[in-house]
This record gives C-alpha cells, sequence and structure tokens, in this order.
C-alpha cells in the first residue's frame, strides 16, 4: 500500500468512512496524473474504468482528499477549479510585497511539526506553514543602503 493510500485510509477510519473501491479508484487515477484536473475531467477518467461512479461522488472524495491533506485546489480567473495532489504539508515564505511565493523544503520543520503533534497525542493527517515577510528582490528595494547581514545564501 503506497504512503498516500495509507494516509487517506487513516484520515477515513478517523472520520468513520470506509476507503471503498470507488474512492480507490478516484485516488489512484488522481495522484497518477501529473496535470490540474477538474471534477469533471477525473470523472471522465474515472467512469471510463466504472461507469457507476458518479461526479457526487468525485466531489466527495475530493473533499475528504483536501481535508486529508493529500489534494488543493489551484483557482484561475476564468473561475474553474482545478486539483492538484499535494504532499500533505505544505510550507512556503510569502513576500508581502510582490506576492512571491517560496516553497520551505525543510525536513527539519516537518519533523518538528510531526513531533509537535505526536507530543500532544494529535495525529496529524497535513500540515500548512505560512512565512509572510519581504522576498530578497524587495528587501533590496526596500533597504537599499543598509547591509543585509542575515541573507542566507
Amino acid at each position: 500500500m503506497s504512503g498516500t493510500t495509507r494516509t487517506f485510509q487513516e484520515y477515513l477510519k478517523a472520520n468513520r468512512l470506509k476507503l471503498t473501491s470507488q474512492r480507490k479508484l478516484i485516488l489512484d487515477i488522481f495522484v497518477s496524473g501529473s496535470q490540474l484536473l477538474t471534477a469533471e475531467e477525473l470523472f471522465r477518467q474515472v467512469t471510463e474504468i466504472d461507469p457507476g461512479i458518479s461526479l457526487s461522488t468525485v466531489y466527495r472524495t475530493f473533499k475528504h482528499l483536501q481535508q486529508a491533506g493529500l489534494a488543493r485546489c489551484v483557482h484561475y480567473g476564468d473561475g474553474t477549479t482545478r486539483y492538484e495532489p499535494s504532499e500533505g504539508h505544505t510550507s512556503y515564505l510569502i513576500c508581502e510585497k510582490c506576492g512571491r511565493k517560496i516553497p520551505i523544503l525543510n525536513p527539519y520543520l516537518e519533523c518538528l511539526q510531526q513531533e509537535s503533534a505526536r507530543q500532544e497525542g494529535f495525529r496529524m493527517f497535513r500540515s500548512q506553514t505560512t512565512i509572510f515577510g519581504l522576498c530578497h528582490e524587495c528587501l533590496k528595494e526596500h533597504l537599499p543602503n543598509q547591509k543585509q547581514s542575515n541573507r542566507h545564501h
């Protein structure tokens, strides 16, 4: 069983739900894709294998995948909502001036989050850390004459 399937199964069990064959099929097709999908696009792919799956089942499964930290919504200006697989943990630095979003890929941060949850007897399904400030470029514009001694390379 993959880590993604295990995470989803644990989430479902904690919420008194089962990993049905339909949910498993939706999960498998969703995580195997490399592109963003709308619920309707995933529905078309899933019904090629199991015509008995309804669009509402796809939507409900997406909701559960999001709550389990395995999927996230991506909204476009055209009003279309697409979904992409998520690792379950999202951490970003976000510049308050230009909006730049820099992923934090730090195993120590993830370990700290997991250990904090464990110490509290808490079962963590997903986590999100957002740090707001100024990116390197905006900081240079904001403080052009000051040394930036705290900047790491």
